[in-house]
Order: structure tokens, then sequence, then C-alpha cells
């Protein structure tokens, strides 16, 4: 009887060390994308009155599916991939150009990758965490509305340059069982772009200072 009870207690204290122990966990949910842009007025190469002062833009929020898969390093400290479905943004116009409402579209794509500090044991079910990383942002599909075309004097061909910049993290992950999990996370990157405007021969410039605020809620499953 004292053998019996000896390896039910080795096998609960094996089963409670292996607890949670998978090294990869792979997510899916939906992130908001809240944007506080930041841009001054923009300049141009052509004569003043074609650019009437002040003028400038602003970058509407966007919602979309998210992905991300985490690697475990070791106790407390994990790799942390976050991407997405790219989202569509709305641009508005400022100043002068506000009465037109949105001047453009732009979709954005923006892999972030993070080492995250997991507080608390490896065994608990609810375990906070922060992350610092790095964020990439690439714009593309930028087109112009005909009401801006209609502000500006013509059709509009947007170019927007890359970003690179450092991103922060924190949340907090909840272990509903062995292998499945939620979490939650607020994020935010250092994300900028060089913005050109042409039209005809007249190009417009401003750099914009996005400011992203992310809200993410996922559920993941963890594996191997």
């Amino acid at each position: 009887m004292m053998k019996t009870k000896l390896a039910a207690a080795a096998l609960f204290a094996l089963a409670s060390s292996s607890a949670f122990a998978y090294d990869y966990t792979v997510r899916g949910g939906v992130i908001g994308i809240n944007i506080h842009s930041e841009s001054p007025d923009f300049t141009s190469n052509g004569p003043a009155f074609l650019t009437p002062q002040p003028a400038g833009l602003t970058v509407g929020n966007a919602k979309t599916l998210m992905f991300g898969l985490s690697k475990k390093l070791n106790d407390n400290f994990e790799l942390d991939f976050v991407a997405g479905l790219p989202p569509e943004h709305e641009v508005y116009g400022r100043g002068v150009l506000a009465p037109y409402g949105v001047i453009a579209r732009v979709k954005q794509r923006a892999p972030t990758v993070f080492v995250n500090y997991k507080f608390g044991a490896p065994s608990s079910n609810f375990r906070p965490f922060v992350g610092l990383g790095i964020n990439y942002t690439q714009f593309f599909d930028a087109n112009t509305t005909p009401l801006n075309d209609i502000a500006v004097g013509g059709p509009t061909k947007l170019n927007l340059t890359s970003s690179f910049g450092l991103a922060a993290q924190l949340g907090a992950t909840y272990q509903l069982n062995e292998r499945w999990s939620v979490t939650a996370s607020v994020a935010t990157a250092k994300v900028k772009t060089d913005l050109t405007a042409i039209t005809g021969s007249i190009e417009r410039k401003t750099t914009v200072d996005f400011k992203p605020v992310v809200v993410a809620v996922g559920v993941g499953y963890s594996f191997w």
C-alpha cells in the first residue's frame, strides 16, 4: 500500500513539473490599431498658390486579424513573433484639406519580434509579461481618393518609405489547460514614414509619425 502511494505521489509530482511545459505556442485573434498620428504641413516644390497652408493629414484607426508564434527560451523568457492580415487605414485631410474628408487609403504589414519576460512560476495559470522588440512596417496599395485629386489639382501618386523602430508590449496569459491559453496585450512601436504625394510635376512631402497603440486578444495552442 505504501509503495502504491509513493508511486502515485511520484507520478503527480512528475505531471505537475511538466505542466505547461510545451516550448511553442501559436495564437490567433483580433487586434485594434489606434493611431495618434502627427505630421507637419506639406512642403512643395511648386508655387505657393498650389500648396495653400496649413495643409496636412491624419491617419485613421484600423482592425484586423492577428496571428503569432512564441518560443519558450527558459522558465521566464520567450521569443514572440506577432503579425496580422494587412489592415487598411483611411487618411484624412487636415487644415485646408479637412473639408475633403478621406483623401487616401493605405495598407500596411507590420511584423514585430519581442523578447518577453513572463512573471510567476511556469506552472502558474496566470502570468503577466512585458516585452521589448523590433518592428518593421511596410506600406503598400496607397491610393488617393477622387476628392483628394479635386483638392490638389489632379490624379496623385503616393510613395511611403518603410519603417524600422523599437517596440514594447505588456500583457498577460491565462492558461486554460495544458495546451490552450488566452492572451491579451497592449503594444506600441516607433513607426515613421516619409510621404511624397506626386501630382504631375508637383511634389508635396511630409513625415508621418503614427504613434500606434495596438490592443490584441488571442487564443493560443501550445505544442512540442
